[in-house]
Protein backbone atom coordinates (compact mmCIF):
# COMPACT_ATOMS: atom_id res chain seq x y z
CA UNK A 1 0.00 0.00 0.00
CA UNK A 2 1.55 3.26 -1.14
CA UNK A 3 -0.18 5.49 1.42
CA UNK A 4 0.33 3.42 4.58
CA UNK A 5 1.80 5.72 7.24
CA UNK A 6 1.86 8.77 4.97
CA UNK A 7 -0.90 10.62 6.85
CA UNK A 8 -1.97 10.76 10.50
CA UNK A 9 -4.53 8.19 11.64
CA UNK A 10 -7.36 10.75 11.61
CA UNK A 11 -6.95 11.14 7.84
CA UNK A 12 -8.54 8.28 5.95
CA UNK A 13 -7.29 7.00 2.61
CA UNK A 14 -8.13 4.59 -0.15
CA UNK A 15 -6.09 3.47 -3.14
CA UNK A 16 -6.54 1.02 -5.97
CA UNK A 17 -5.36 0.07 -9.43
CA UNK A 18 -7.30 1.94 -12.05
CA UNK A 19 -7.74 -1.14 -14.25
CA UNK A 20 -9.44 -2.99 -11.38
CA UNK A 21 -12.20 -0.42 -10.80
CA UNK A 22 -15.66 -0.30 -12.22
CA UNK A 23 -18.30 2.20 -11.28
CA UNK A 24 -20.58 4.96 -12.45
CA UNK A 25 -20.11 8.56 -11.33
CA UNK A 26 -23.01 10.43 -9.73
CA UNK A 27 -25.08 12.54 -12.16
CA UNK A 28 -23.52 15.70 -10.70
CA UNK A 29 -20.09 14.30 -11.59
CA UNK A 30 -21.03 13.15 -15.10
CA UNK A 31 -21.32 16.78 -16.18
CA UNK A 32 -17.57 17.17 -15.80
CA UNK A 33 -16.90 14.15 -17.99
CA UNK A 34 -19.10 15.14 -20.92
CA UNK A 35 -17.10 14.48 -24.06
CA UNK A 36 -14.11 12.97 -22.23
CA UNK A 37 -12.30 9.97 -23.71
CA UNK A 38 -12.82 6.55 -22.10
CA UNK A 39 -9.45 6.51 -20.32
CA UNK A 40 -10.09 9.88 -18.69
CA UNK A 41 -13.61 8.82 -17.65
CA UNK A 42 -12.19 5.68 -16.03
CA UNK A 43 -9.55 7.69 -14.14
CA UNK A 44 -12.22 10.11 -12.95
CA UNK A 45 -14.56 7.32 -11.79
CA UNK A 46 -11.72 5.56 -9.97
CA UNK A 47 -10.69 8.75 -8.19
CA UNK A 48 -14.24 9.41 -7.04
CA UNK A 49 -14.58 5.80 -5.89
CA UNK A 50 -11.41 6.15 -3.80
CA UNK A 51 -12.64 9.44 -2.35
CA UNK A 52 -16.03 8.00 -1.41
CA UNK A 53 -14.37 5.06 0.31
CA UNK A 54 -12.15 7.44 2.33
CA UNK A 55 -15.20 9.57 3.20
CA UNK A 56 -17.10 6.44 4.22
CA UNK A 57 -14.34 5.58 6.68
CA UNK A 58 -15.14 8.92 8.35
CA UNK A 59 -18.74 7.83 8.86
CA UNK A 60 -20.24 9.84 6.01
CA UNK A 61 -22.62 8.34 3.42
CA UNK A 62 -21.72 8.16 -0.30
CA UNK A 63 -22.12 11.55 -1.90
CA UNK A 64 -21.20 13.26 -5.16
CA UNK A 65 -17.90 15.07 -5.63
CA UNK A 66 -18.50 17.35 -8.62
CA UNK A 67 -15.75 19.29 -10.33
CA UNK A 68 -15.48 23.01 -9.68
CA UNK A 69 -14.74 25.68 -12.28
CA UNK A 70 -11.06 25.29 -11.45
CA UNK A 71 -11.37 21.53 -12.10
CA UNK A 72 -10.67 20.71 -8.44
CA UNK A 73 -13.09 18.39 -6.59
CA UNK A 74 -15.81 20.13 -4.57
CA UNK A 75 -15.68 18.40 -1.19
CA UNK A 76 -18.84 18.19 0.92
CA UNK A 77 -19.32 20.57 3.83
CA UNK A 78 -17.17 19.67 6.81
CA UNK A 79 -14.63 17.70 4.77
CA UNK A 80 -11.25 18.33 3.17
CA UNK A 81 -9.53 15.98 0.79
CA UNK A 82 -7.28 15.32 -2.16
CA UNK A 83 -7.30 12.92 -5.12
CA UNK A 84 -4.42 11.89 -7.37
CA UNK A 85 -3.63 9.27 -9.97
CA UNK A 86 -0.81 8.02 -12.11
CA UNK A 87 -1.38 6.05 -15.32
CA UNK A 88 -2.14 2.90 -13.34
CA UNK A 89 -2.83 3.79 -9.69
CA UNK A 90 -5.32 6.10 -8.00
CA UNK A 91 -5.64 7.28 -4.39
CA UNK A 92 -7.61 9.72 -2.27
CA UNK A 93 -7.41 11.11 1.25
CA UNK A 94 -10.16 12.76 3.30
CA UNK A 95 -10.43 14.31 6.76
CA UNK A 96 -12.95 16.14 8.94
CA UNK A 97 -12.66 19.87 9.48
CA UNK A 98 -13.94 19.22 13.00
CA UNK A 99 -10.71 17.30 13.64
CA UNK A 100 -8.79 20.49 12.89
CA UNK A 101 -7.75 19.82 9.29
CA UNK A 102 -7.75 22.76 6.88
CA UNK A 103 -6.32 21.17 3.73
CA UNK A 104 -4.79 18.00 2.32
CA UNK A 105 -2.39 17.43 -0.56
CA UNK A 106 -1.67 14.18 -2.38
CA UNK A 107 0.33 13.39 -5.50
CA UNK A 108 1.16 10.08 -7.19
CA UNK A 109 3.58 9.76 -10.08
CA UNK A 110 5.05 6.88 -12.03
CA UNK A 111 8.61 6.28 -10.80
CA UNK A 112 10.08 7.13 -14.18
CA UNK A 113 12.93 9.63 -14.58
CA UNK A 114 12.24 13.04 -16.03
CA UNK A 115 14.50 14.46 -18.69
CA UNK A 116 16.95 16.75 -16.92
CA UNK A 117 16.08 19.50 -19.41
CA UNK A 118 12.91 20.01 -17.34
CA UNK A 119 14.98 21.06 -14.32
CA UNK A 120 15.10 24.64 -15.61
CA UNK A 121 11.30 24.83 -15.45
CA UNK A 122 10.69 22.83 -12.24
CA UNK A 123 13.62 23.77 -9.99
CA UNK A 124 14.91 26.86 -8.25
CA UNK A 125 18.64 27.58 -8.68
CA UNK A 126 19.29 26.00 -5.27
CA UNK A 127 17.38 22.86 -6.25
CA UNK A 128 19.30 22.61 -9.50
CA UNK A 129 22.55 22.90 -7.54
CA UNK A 130 21.38 20.10 -5.25
CA UNK A 131 20.52 17.91 -8.24
CA UNK A 132 23.89 18.57 -9.83
CA UNK A 133 25.54 17.14 -6.72
CA UNK A 134 23.65 13.85 -6.97
CA UNK A 135 24.84 10.76 -8.90
CA UNK A 136 24.08 11.30 -12.57
CA UNK A 137 22.07 8.07 -12.90
CA UNK A 138 19.70 9.19 -10.11
CA UNK A 139 19.07 12.78 -11.18
CA UNK A 140 16.10 12.11 -13.45
CA UNK A 141 14.23 10.22 -10.73
CA UNK A 142 15.12 12.82 -8.10
CA UNK A 143 13.81 15.52 -10.42
CA UNK A 144 10.56 13.56 -10.65
CA UNK A 145 10.47 13.42 -6.83
CA UNK A 146 10.91 17.20 -6.63
CA UNK A 147 8.08 17.58 -9.13
CA UNK A 148 5.82 15.33 -7.04
CA UNK A 149 6.60 17.17 -3.80
CA UNK A 150 5.79 20.52 -5.42
CA UNK A 151 2.56 19.21 -6.94
CA UNK A 152 1.52 17.94 -3.50
CA UNK A 153 2.32 21.25 -1.80
CA UNK A 154 0.62 23.27 -4.54
CA UNK A 155 -2.59 21.25 -4.18
CA UNK A 156 -2.52 21.57 -0.39
CA UNK A 157 -2.00 25.33 -0.31
CA UNK A 158 -4.52 25.92 -3.09
CA UNK A 159 -7.37 24.84 -0.82
CA UNK A 160 -6.58 27.87 1.36
CA UNK A 161 -5.12 30.42 -1.05
CA UNK A 162 -6.92 29.71 -4.31
CA UNK A 163 -3.63 30.73 -5.96
CA UNK A 164 -2.14 29.02 -9.01
CA UNK A 165 1.58 28.98 -8.31
CA UNK A 166 4.58 28.65 -10.57
CA UNK A 167 7.17 26.00 -9.80
CA UNK A 168 9.50 28.81 -8.80
CA UNK A 169 7.14 30.03 -6.05
CA UNK A 170 8.03 27.15 -3.73
CA UNK A 171 11.38 25.64 -2.80
CA UNK A 172 11.63 22.05 -1.61
CA UNK A 173 14.12 20.39 0.71
CA UNK A 174 13.95 16.59 0.69
CA UNK A 175 15.21 13.92 3.07
CA UNK A 176 14.42 10.75 1.16
CA UNK A 177 16.02 8.57 3.83
CA UNK A 178 13.43 9.81 6.34
CA UNK A 179 10.73 10.02 3.66
CA UNK A 180 10.11 13.68 4.43
CA UNK A 181 10.19 17.01 2.61
CA UNK A 182 9.60 20.66 3.43
CA UNK A 183 8.25 23.22 0.99
CA UNK A 184 8.71 26.89 1.74
CA UNK A 185 7.15 29.89 0.03
CA UNK A 186 9.43 32.20 -1.94
CA UNK A 187 6.79 34.95 -2.14
CA UNK A 188 3.69 36.03 -0.26
CA UNK A 189 0.64 33.94 -1.21
CA UNK A 190 -2.08 34.98 1.26
CA UNK A 191 -2.78 33.57 3.78
CA UNK A 192 0.84 32.32 3.51
CA UNK A 193 3.85 34.58 3.82
CA UNK A 194 7.24 34.33 2.20
CA UNK A 195 9.30 31.91 4.29
CA UNK A 196 6.30 29.93 5.61
CA UNK A 197 6.96 26.19 5.54
CA UNK A 198 4.76 23.20 4.83
CA UNK A 199 5.90 19.74 5.95
CA UNK A 200 5.11 16.63 3.92
CA UNK A 201 5.97 12.98 3.42
CA UNK A 202 7.46 11.49 0.26
CA UNK A 203 8.04 7.88 -0.64
CA UNK A 204 9.82 6.27 -3.60
CA UNK A 205 8.87 2.75 -4.54
CA UNK A 206 9.80 0.62 -7.52
CA UNK A 207 6.76 1.72 -9.52
CA UNK A 208 5.55 4.97 -7.93
CA UNK A 209 6.48 8.16 -6.14
CA UNK A 210 3.89 9.39 -3.66
CA UNK A 211 3.82 12.69 -1.74
CA UNK A 212 1.41 13.61 1.04
CA UNK A 213 0.72 16.70 3.16
CA UNK A 214 -1.83 18.08 5.57
CA UNK A 215 -2.41 21.52 7.09
CA UNK A 216 -4.08 21.67 10.50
Amino acid sequence: MLLKGMFSAAIRTDEREIAAVEGTPFPEEEIAMAGAIARRRHEFATGRACARDAIGQLGRPPMPLPMGRDRAPLWPDGLVGSISHSRSHCAAAAALRSDGFLALGLDIEEAEPLDEDFAEEICTPQERAWLAGQPSHHRGLLLKALFSAKECAYKCQYALSGALLDFQDLAVDMDLGEERFTAHFLRDVPPFRRGDRLAGRIRLRSAHIVSAMSIA
